[in-house]
This record gives structure tokens, C-alpha cells and sequence, in this order.
């Protein structure tokens, strides 16, 4: 049978397993940022047809003039 205490121990030791295989992936994934960085380059233009026509179906009788990118 499973005590009070053992059980406590179980989950003290599954919260800690899990939060120490986050930190682990947390890590690995800052590595591969680091290695692989993002390539900056001028804004896609799908990115620009998906704003445009997100913004057109929200306010239609607005025009789009200009898309800036803000870092």
C-alpha cells in the first residue's frame, strides 16, 4: 500500500524529472539557435498577400499602402 509520504516522493520526483527534461530541451533548442541562426532578409511576400488580405477582410473599404516590419 501506498503511503502518505511515498506518495509525496513520487510526485516531488516525477515534478523534478519533468522539469529537469524541459530544462535539457531548453538547452538543446538555444544550442541549435545559436548554430542555425535565422537568415534576416526583406519581408516574404506571402507574408505580405496573408496581411494584406487578413487586414482587407477585417476593414474592407481600407487600402493597404505600406507593410513595415518592426524588430
Amino acid at each position: 500500500m501506498i503511503t502518505t509520504s511515498s506518495l509525496l516522493t513520487i510526485c516531488i520526483s516525477a515534478f523534478l524529472a519533468v522539469f529537469l527534461l524541459l530544462l535539457i530541451l531548453a538547452i538543446v533548442m538555444h544550442l541549435i539557435v545559436i548554430i542555425f541562426p535565422e537568415k534576416s532578409s526583406a519581408i516574404n511576400p506571402i507574408v505580405i498577400a496573408a496581411v494584406s488580405s487578413t487586414m482587407s477582410s477585417i476593414f474592407p473599404n481600407s487600402k493597404i499602402t505600406k507593410i513595415e516590419e518592426i524588430k
